[in-house]
């Protein structure tokens, strides 16, 4: 009885090694590669273009199948700015892309595990648009003042109306003027007529 207990424990740790040692040599192979790191790295916000676009997994892939191994970068509007050529470098793989859209771009990408294995994923980053050129394209209307201080008879023109409205008016004057006189005229004339009445009153 003693025997059979020591021969099933001898057996099962021979299986579970045997199992243990299986596991190890199977992981390896199905190990596959994945990404490591991406350039511009995702959500990143640009203000200058990059001019190309990268990719970099843990492994170098496979690359004895041409056209395998993909970057696609597409621009806000929808359309490739990317050429379609991918360098590779050891474990980075690159193309050239043409930014100029600001906005949110997305980029694809595909490649191939050195086990024959592909892998695949999407990432994003924004170019916010190169302040130069910003600033450049704002100069037409910085400039649009001095366009409209070449036309010589606006400021004549402003210049003389102040000075036109700044003229007295004495017509208020002269009327007031006028009406006094009247009233003197009359009153002498009352005065002067009262004094020959009572002069001709005396006479008579």
């Amino acid at each position: 009885m003693k025997f059979s207990l020591r021969g099933a424990r001898r057996t099962g740790a021979m299986t579970a090694a045997l199992a243990l040692s299986t596991l190890a040599g199977i992981a390896p192979a199905h190990a596959h590669d994945a990404l490591a790191s991406t350039s511009p790295s995702d959500g990143q916000i640009l203000t200058a273009s990059p001019g190309r676009v990268s990719i970099t997994l843990n492994n170098p892939p496979n690359t004895q199948l041409k056209g395998s191994n993909i970057i696609k970068v597409t621009a806000p509007d929808g359309h490739t700015v990317s050429s379609g050529d991918i360098s590779v470098s050891g474990a980075t793989l690159t193309t050239a892309a043409d930014i100029d859209h600001p906005g949110k771009h997305t980029v694809q990408w595909r490649a191939v595990s050195a086990d024959g294995h592909p892998i695949e994923g999407q990432f994003t980053f924004t170019f916010a648009g190169d302040p130069a050129s910003t600033e450049a394209a704002m100069a037409p209307s910085v400039s649009t003042p001095a366009a409209l201080a070449t036309e010589p008879q606006g400021p004549e023109t402003q210049a003389s109306t102040p000075a036109a409205s700044q003229t007295p008016d004495n017509t208020g004057l002269f009327i007031g003027v006028g009406a006094v006189l009247l009233i003197l005229v009359a009153a002498g004339a009352y005065l002067i007529g009262r004094r020959a009445k009572a002069a001709s009153g005396r006479t008579t």
